[in-house]
């Protein structure tokens, strides 16, 4: 009978990234926890209702501070608008996406996502773009 040899301990590799003195670089967590998302419908109807309105042609949406330390997540996406699950689900998959590599740019306020017709015929780029233009004009 043939065994394999037991695994040997690696030496440590010298990295860049082992050179980099502590304190240096501030390392970001770029993770969606609960804690960054709209829950409750009352959340979401003051938002809708008090915040501020951004759109264009693919998303519209609404802005409102919070009391919060980081910015949080709600999406509206309509079954009118899009149909089927998986056409809603992809639209909602961008737009996590976007706010999570886009999240700690941007500064305390809860913002609500809602797609419009056009998204549904959009190519993914467009989609990205046209977030990523939104949460740069909430960073001003």
């Amino acid at each position: 009978m043939h065994c394999w040899p037991a695994a040997v301990p690696r030496a440590a590799r010298s990295s860049a990234r082992n050179a980099i003195p502590p304190g240096r670089f501030q390392i970001r967590k770029l993770t969606f926890e609960p804690r960054k998302r709209l829950h409750q419908p009352a959340e979401f109807r003051d938002v809708k209702r008090r915040g501020k309105k951004i759109s264009d042609a693919f998303f519209s949406l609404s802005v409102l501070a919070n009391h919060e330390t980081h910015a949080r997540l709600g999406l509206s996406i309509a079954t009118r608008t899009f149909g089927t699950a998986v056409a809603r689900n992809r639209i909602k998959r961008l737009a996590r996406e976007s706010f999570r590599l886009n999240q700690h740019s941007l500064p305390p306020v809860d913002v609500t996502v809602s797609a419009r017709e056009a998204a549904r015929a959009a190519s993914s780029r467009e989609l990205r773009l046209s977030l990523d233009e939104h949460w740069k004009s909430l960073q001003k």
